[in-house]
């Protein structure tokens, strides 16, 4: 039985174009050899100084969030010192050479860049002379400028501006003006101050001013939105009881969700009519004795009481009337009179309610997808969020019959953890060199391939020998008929054989024509040979 011819291999295959690649090297010549090694070794040094040559010198940044101000006034600065200076790519920010960095921020420094407004220290520079107005103003300069300072290090504000009006006392009570105070602040791009962030602002500006309190803040936003403003219409109360189950519900779901994968927002509409209510209620089924007054006869069982007699009327009482009269009689019983007094019992009852009645709550809760094992975000299930809605409502104490609402949806957060910041020009990658090369390497390849394949096409048509045809004996005998027929052709600027080939190419046809002719005078059948041979003769 015969063995099985094992497959061809694939041309694709390594092994294939292993193959490939040494018969194409075998059948190259000696200059097409050194050309390709003299590529290869051009390339690799092309390649190795891209490597290792040092990149660009970095440029870092010496200060950031500059004002249109502050940024031309450092610029003109850094250029009277002779240190090279470009603006950043954000038109905010100046960049020096990474060798002329700490100059740049000396320079900078000295001269008070950037400004951020001034603090107390103000009466550093304290003028002898100095009216009490005058030191009233800087004083609120410089309370109103160490405020500024305190309210820009939170991380959403870019620059803040606080304004104070210390209001007036006087001796009436009534004619006392509160101070004031309102806050401008400039937001970074794509950042919010949350209710949180707002009121402690209110707080840091009131607890720096005696007498100041919080609700006297207005905090407004660079698009002039005043931010925070609906505690004023709805109250504290209401804002600290939306802050508190927030908190509450968000503890509760961050334990399983982790820090910062939800959030939770309360609304609370609460009733502030005060209502007084006064009860007073009877209970017939129970009654207390509250007089009693028994009424009876003088004696029981005695003598009879005497009865009296005489004159009736005024004249028995005048003088010299006849005394009257008393006889005994019959005693007569007296009826037993017994009166008893009861009270029902009685409740009154006053109950004032609560000024802030709890009316609706609504509540939206938004959880963050959670990563996967991949990487990629993994929404939760309706299971996991209907079980995330149960622990919140039971949270938060929602009550169905009350008419409270409860949302919850899952989408993907947006990290806001820092500010998005200028687009710089991306690092160059350092697979870029070997690209380079290797495309390099490719193109020198099939360059040297293209020359090979193009001189051996050259070489061969060199030594293939080329056959001259003679002319047809038609032609021959009209060349001889002409005049001149012995004289020498005039010398051709090319050889012979390369205009035949060239009239061969040109008419193909007639080329083949010709050769039959030729071929069919140069060679008769062997009948007419006794003719030709005569007709030669004569």
């Amino acid at each position: 039985m015969p063995e099985p011819t094992p497959p061809a291999p694939s041309p694709t295959s390594p092994a294939a174009l292993a193959g490939q690649a040494v018969a194409l090297w075998r059948r190259l010549p000696a200059r097409g050899r050194a050309a390709a090694i003299a590529a290869v070794v051009a390339i690799v040094g092309v390649v190795g100084f891209l490597w290792l040559r040092p990149g660009p010198e970095p440029w870092p940044t010496v200060v950031e969030q500059l004002t249109p101000i502050d940024a031309t006034e450092l610029a003109a600065t850094l250029a009277q010192r002779g240190i090279p200076h470009r603006l950043g790519p954000d038109g905010r920010s100046i960049e020096v050479p990474s060798t002329r960095l700490a100059e740049a921020r000396v320079a900078a420094a000295s001269a008070g860049l950037p400004r951020r407004g001034v603090g107390f220290e103000l009466f550093d520079r304290v003028k002898l002379g100095q009216s009490s107005f005058a030191e009233q103003v800087n004083y609120r300069r410089a309370l109103e400028g160490e405020l500024a300072r305190s309210i820009a290090a939170l991380a959403p504000v870019e620059t803040a501006r606080v304004h104070l009006a210390l209001g007036r006392r006087s001796v009436l009570k009534d004619a006392d003006q509160p101070p004031t105070a309102s806050v401008a602040v400039r937001l970074r791009p794509e950042q919010r101050l949350t209710p949180d962030q707002v009121d402690g602002i209110r707080q840091l500006v009131a607890s720096s001013l005696d007498g100041l309190v919080a609700s006297q803040v207005v905090v407004v936003d660079q698009h002039g939105t005043p931010l925070g403003g609906d505690d004023g219409e709805r109250g504290k109360d209401a804002a600290d009881l939306e802050r508190q189950m927030a908190a509450t519900v968000r503890t509760l779901l961050e334990r399983t969700l982790g820090p910062g994968r939800v959030e939770v927002v309360a609304r609370v509409e609460v009733d502030r009519s005060k209502v007084t209510q006064s009860e007073e209620l009877y209970d017939p089924t129970a009654t207390a004795l509250r007089s009693e007054n028994r009424i009876g006869p003088a004696a029981v069982g005695g003598t009879p009481a005497p009865v009296a007699g005489g004159v009736i009327g005024v004249q028995g009482n005048l003088p010299g009337a006849p005394a009257p009269t008393v006889n005994g009689g019959t005693a007569v019983p007296a009826p037993t009179t017994e009166q008893r007094n009861f009270e029902v019992s009685r409740t009154i009852r006053q109950t004032e309610s609560d000024p802030m009645r709890v009316r609706r709550v609504q509540l939206a809760i938004l959880v963050d997808h959670r990563p996967g094992p991949d990487g990629k975000p993994i929404a939760p299930t309706a299971a996991e969020l209907e079980m995330y809605a149960a622990l919140a409502k039971t949270a938060a104490g929602l009550d169905d019959s009350r008419g409270d609402r409860l949302e919850i949806r899952a989408m993907p957060f947006v990290d806001e953890g820092a500010a998005p910041t200028a687009t710089r020009p991306a690092a160059r990658p350092t697979w870029l060199p070997l690209a380079v090369g290797g495309g390099a390497l490719a193109l020198g390849l099939i360059i040297a391939g293209l020359v090979w394949r193009r001189r051996r096409a050259k070489a061969k048509a060199e030594a293939t020998p080329t056959i001259a045809l003679p002319a047809p004996v038609a032609e021959v005998e009209r060349a001889l008929e002409t005049p001149n027929a012995g004289a020498l052709p005039a010398p051709t600027e090319r050889p012979a054989e390369v205009a035949a080939l060239e009239q061969i190419g040109a008419d193909l046809p007639r080329a083949a024509r010709v050769l039959s002719a030729w071929l069919a005078e140069a060679l008769p059948p062997p009948a007419a040979a006794p003719a030709a041979s005569k007709h030669k003769a004569a």
